[in-house]
């Protein structure tokens, strides 16, 4: 945004100072070292309170300055916003511009109509007539300002309505009165591949998105983007219709981008103006009209403004406003700060808070009592803040469930499996059986919906799962094993919100064996105490849960998943083959085990406490084993024998250490070979080879006959 500063001296009461004298004093209370001239000095004051200046032309105060306005603060995008920014730091009155109007009869209506048929898109619509003008060149003042905007003068009447643009943020547009048909305005949708001709470059037929402005018989400008051909003021022109208005921001962005047109009047309505200001424009605009084209204003406004806006009232606290500015200030004199900006502060009869009724050009974006907090620290000055040199930070301890979930995610990476995150929500076309409850997974309100298959949140991982199996088997990514720690989201009776329960969910297409054994360590690696999981398949195990899993897993391989503590025992999850018809309803070749635990259920346990050993002072003596066993026969069943086993010279505190597992056709069919070794180690000694020997062949032949093995040649 351009700002020439001497087009801003209009509308600041220095009281017989200098410019440079207020902007001096300015940087005095806030700790800034004045530049010399006076254009880059205030520069300096305007960067600091949160317009950047990009750029300053020229020198003193003929100079004119390139200001950053924020998306959120369309009053900057003005003349008068700016003026009113400068005069709150330089702590100087404020001047508006004239506004007050003659009128004269007959009224407005009788020479126009106006209606607007979709108010949603266009809130306010205004008009004003004005008879017997005369369209000339604008006088040297108004055409200075404009050519210093960048704009070209072209005559008094469309200058002054890009002259109102500028200062007040409000785009006007005027009519030629005599070539609107019917002497109407109706502000409606376009009608699908209605054309439309306008000012300048052409523009694609309009469909029903775009908001026109039209008469009686065709659209006669683009609703706050571009005027049309054929109804623009002319040199003839002795009647007008001078429009202001206030289109929806998004309709007019649309707009915009569907037609590849952007002007400055586009800009300001996409960016939002003020609705309570229009006619105070308008008004304006007809005083500049009147008094340089002549003219008579016809009595009254045009207004179809159906519903005004309730004032934005905001309570301010002195308490939270030192507390959180961090510096001691007055109340009064903080109320004064914003009274600048253009608040009006009510202040409680003997009490330090107050009342702010926001003003209407920032209702945007003073939303909350720290807007206005922060407000005040910008015009009274951050250089009053005290430097801190040091600060104190804690970190939050770890929930029991975020505990638990690392060290989940800890145990099946080191397993070899791959975390897998995918999204909560899911195509409603896939299958989702019921897992935790009997509802269906729940539908998001339509006006949520950003994409169809992503419009429902998913009641069980199994979905994601099997999708993301779906897309690793696509992809020829070899088998899959993966699993997922997120959330699930369950119907509640008579609530509104679901449950959003914390899961773990495995996918495994090496076999139930495999994952079941993987499962077997989830107690170990959580450190629980007293505590076990067991599982039992759904025709063996206790009627009365919740967990339907003969509905999605195979049968004769649907398990339940207990927690079981002492006499207690509660189902916590599922384990099993999928289903092979919904393994086919996901174009799955291999059917894969599966598995889901509840995370929040699991981090309730109590927690084993920790106890450690001496590191050993004797060297270990590991050997190896390599034996043939059934399919069935899992790790985890060697490896609790082998933990139980009672050998004297075995090292009790080093697990078996697990190498490999091995299929092929020489072991012959329903077998596998297991490889694993073992450690032996004395307390006190070095141990012979004859004494480690000895022990592991007692402990092989244990083993052998324990699962009827034999060793692998």
């Amino acid at each position: 945004m351009k700002l020439p500063i001497f087009w801003l001296l209009d509308y600041l009461d220095l009281g017989g100072a200098s410019l440079a004298d207020r902007a001096a004093a300015a940087c005095a209370r806030w700790d800034l070292k004045p530049q010399g001239d006076v254009a880059p000095t205030l520069a300096q004051l305007m960067t600091f309170a949160g317009f950047a200046c990009e750029g300053i032309e020229g020198t003193g105060e003929e100079a004119v300055l390139e200001l950053d306005v924020l998306a959120n603060r369309p009053d900057g995008q003005c003349i008068l916003g700016l003026a009113r920014e400068a005069a709150a730091i330089l702590r100087v009155p404020l001047k508006l511009p004239p506004a007050e109007l003659g009128e004269s009869d007959p009224a407005a209506e009788t020479f126009a109509k106006v209606r607007v048929e979709d108010a949603a898109l266009c809130p306010r619509y205004t008009a004003r007539v004005i008879r017997g003008v005369r369209v000339g060149p604008s006088p040297a003042w108004l055409q200075k300002r404009l050519t210093a905007m960048g704009l070209i003068p072209r005559n008094n009447i469309v200058d002054i309505t890009n002259f109102i643009c500028f200062e007040l943020n409000q785009p006007l547009h005027a009519f030629d009165l005599g070539k609107l048909a019917g002497r109407e305005i109706v502000v409606r949708r376009a009608r699908p591949g209605e054309p439309f001709a306008p000012l300048y470059g052409e523009v694609p037929p309009l469909t029903p998105e775009t908001l026109v402005i039209a008469d009686a018989e065709r659209p006669v400008a683009c609703a706050g983007v571009i005027g049309g051909a054929g109804s623009e003021v002319s040199a003839e022109t002795r009647d007008l219709l001078l429009e202001a208005a206030c289109f929806d921001p998004a309709s007019t962005r649309r707009t915009c981008r569907r037609l590849k047109v952007g002007t400055d009047s586009s800009y300001r309505f996409e960016r939002g103006v003020d609705q309570e200001a229009v006619a105070w424009a308008s008004a304006r605009a007809a005083r500049l009209i009147v008094e340089l084209a002549g003219g008579t204003v016809a009595r009254g406004l045009l207004d179809t403004r159906p519903h005004p806006r309730e004032a934005k009232v905001i309570h301010l606290r002195h308490r939270r406003l030192e507390q959180l500015y961090g510096v001691p200030i007055p109340f009064q004199e903080a109320l004064a700060h914003l009274a600048a900006l253009g608040c009006v502060c009510t202040q409680e009869e003997r009490m330090l808070k107050a009342d702010v009724r926001v003003p209407t050009w920032r209702r945007g974006d003073l939303e909350r009592e720290a807007d206005l907090i922060e407000e005040v620290a910008r015009i009274h000055g951050y250089n009053h803040v005290p430097p801190t040199t040091s600060m104190s930070a804690r970190i939050a301890p770890r929930s029991a469930l975020e505990t638990t979930t690392d060290r989940v995610r800890d145990l099946f990476a080191a397993l070899g499996y791959f975390e897998t995150v995918t999204d909560t929500l899911v195509d409603p076309r896939w299958p989702a059986p019921a897992v935790w409850t009997a509802e269906r997974p729940l539908a998001m309100d339509p006006r949520s919906v950003l994409r169809e298959d992503h419009s429902v949140l998913r009641n069980s991982l199994l979905v994601s799962l099997l999708a993301t199996a779906r897309l690793n088997q696509d992809r020829r990514s070899g088998e899959v094993r993966i699993f997922e720690c997120g959330k699930v989201f369950l119907p509640l009776k008579d609530q509104a919100r679901p449950d959003e329960r914390a899961t773990l969910g495995v996918l495994d297409e090496r076999g139930f064996a495999v994952l079941a054994d993987a499962v077997r360590r989830l107690p170990e690696a959580l450190e629980w105490s007293g505590v076990r999981l067991e599982w039992a398949s759904v025709a063996d195990a206790e009627s009365g849960t919740a967990l339907p899993v003969s509905a999605f897993l195979a049968a004769g391989k649907a398990c339940r998943v207990w927690l079981v503590q002492g006499d207690e025992r509660t189902a916590i999850g599922w384990l099993g083959v999928v289903a092979p018809a919904l393994a086919q309803k996901f174009d799955l070749r291999k059917v894969p085990a599966v598995f889901e635990i509840d995370l929040r259920a699991a981090s309730g346990v109590p927690v084993a406490p920790r106890r450690y050993v001496p590191l050993p002072t004797q060297p270990e003596n590991a050997r190896d084993i390599a034996m043939v066993v059934d399919e069935g026969v899992t790790w985890g069943e060697v490896e609790a024998f082998a933990a139980a086993y009672r050998e004297p010279l075995r090292d009790a505190a080093e697990a078996p250490r697990f190498l490999s597992v091995f299929r092929g056709k020489q072991l012959g069919p329903g077998k596998k070979s297991l490889a694993f070794s073992v450690v032996y180690r004395h307390a006190e000694r070095s141990l012979t080879d004859e004494e480690v020997n000895a022990a592991h062949q007692r402990f092989v032949e244990a083993l052998l006959k324990r699962f009827k093995a034999t060793l692998r040649a």
